[in-house]
């Protein structure tokens, strides 16, 4: 059988060499995805390895035997190995994947007495015409000296390709950019803003955030598993008092589903951050409400000549079971803004006192959206196509999902092997 694999996470690797060592003829498509950025937790020190993996190690005089996980230590003496090893063996592509349809079938078209499955799979992909050249230098040598200057300099300018197949095997993350919106787009949010990032660029841009004047205000859209890592990497910036978060979610009380499916570190690390800002905010109210009295208790003569105290604002803010409805940035690019709104049919649970108005508007120094989706490769395909098996990895932060991944994964295989013996089995 000839199979493609979709993605750049470890399950993807896996996935490469059972497959591989099944007999079959596979190309791994790798994307640009980086994990590194979750780092809240301390995983097991064998995380994202197999007895598969370290056995083929071995073979090839290679070892891995970390005394902790990190993350640079598993993708040189892991990861690198073992891709390194497939390319000796099967195609590997860094090229990236365009569209992924039937060769000739229409979505919902179907042969009369067969199954969609008569037709292979087509998968376009893009490829840089520089590293083509070489590679044909290499490979082609005869093919390369018939390419004429003029051939050569109209490659100027990426060019398409394309491989057909008998089964694709989807393993891409969910962390590529989505919108701000869970419904997929708010109003204006296609304008070009260095004031937001989404996905997986915005963990990877909290790592670097820091308290100061340019930044005070921040929004957080979202509050799943990507969501509670940009928190934990924020601790430093959070705890500094003149700090203020705004937390955005259409999930009626935000974090309820990662606070149960966590890593118990993480899940650990965001209670306690959140621990410490409702004890200083509670502090807060405790000061203001006893200057206060003690104002009220001044004669109306003194009380003119001293400020009344100012109420407390606290600097964690929820707008829960909301909906971004529209992005905007004002000319001078000092701020960006938000259109919030709360539908009827959905509860906000959190602060509930940020119902009331049915619009409202805040306005923040940066915005990290933690919706993410599967990175927007074109996928024209029936639901539950045959041949075609779809499974978003486990983020890393949540708990056992590595060991569940693997478990899916073989639910997958054998699904497969319904369909095709492994080359010497006949």
């Amino acid at each position: 059988m000839k199979l493609a694999i979709l993605g750049n996470s470890p399950l993807a690797l896996e996935t490469a060499l059972r497959f591989h060592l099944n007999g079959a003829a596979l190309t791994w498509y790798i994307d640009s995805d980086d994990l590194s950025g979750f780092t809240s937790m301390k995983l097991p020190v064998f995380h994202f390895t197999s007895d598969l993996g370290i056995g083929i190690l071995q073979e090839i005089n290679s070892s891995y035997s970390p005394v902790v996980f990190a993350w640079k230590a598993w993708e040189e003496g892991y990861r690198n190995p073992l891709i390194n090893y497939l390319k000796a063996h099967q195609e590997v592509k860094t090229d990236e994947v365009l569209s992924v349809t039937k060769r000739f079938l229409a979505p919902g078209e179907q042969i009369s007495g067969r199954s969609r499955f008569l037709d292979l799979f087509r998968i376009i992909y893009r490829v840089n015409p520089s590293e083509f050249i070489e590679e044909q230098k290499e490979t082609n040598p005869e093919t390369y000296k018939r390419l004429t200057e003029e051939v050569l300099n109209s490659l100027t300018t990426t060019i398409e390709m394309y491989q057909d197949y008998d089964l694709v095997l989807d393993f891409r993350s969910d962390l590529g950019k989505a919108s701000a919106s869970v419904t997929g787009r708010a109003l204006g949010e296609g304008r070009k803003s260095d004031k937001i990032n989404y996905g997986l660029e915005a963990l990877k841009a909290s790592l670097s955030f820091e308290p100061g004047p340019d930044l005070r205000e921040l929004a957080i859209i979202g509050s799943d598993s990507l969501a509670a890592e940009i928190l934990v990497s924020l601790e430093d910036w959070i705890r500094e008092p003149r700090s203020r978060l705004f937390i955005v979610s259409a999930e009626e009380d935000p974090f309820t589903n990662f606070l149960t499916q966590g890593n118990p570190q993480t899940v650990n690390k965001l209670k306690a951050l959140f621990e410490h800002i409702e004890l200083e905010f509670e502090n807060e109210v405790e000061t203001f409400t006893r200057k206060l009295r003690e104002w009220q208790e001044l004669d109306d003569f003194v009380q003119v000549k001293i400020p009344r105290p100012t109420e407390p604002i606290p600097r964690l803010n929820y707008f829960s079971g909301h909906n971004v409805t529209a992005m905007d940035e004002l000319i001078d690019r000092k701020r960006v803004f938000l259109t919030l709104e709360k539908p009827e049919f959905r509860q906000g649970k959190k602060h509930p006192e940020n119902n009331i108005l049915d619009l409202k508007t805040i306005g923040v120094d940066y915005i990290l959206v933690a919706y993410a989706q599967k990175n927007k490769h074109l996928v024209e395909l029936d639901a539950g196509e045959a041949g075609y098996f779809n499974l978003t990895p486990s983020r890393p932060n949540i708990n056992r999902g590595w060991e569940n991944d693997l478990v899916k994964l073989e639910g997958i295989e054998n699904e497969i092997f319904k369909l095709f013996s492994p080359a010497g089995t006949h």
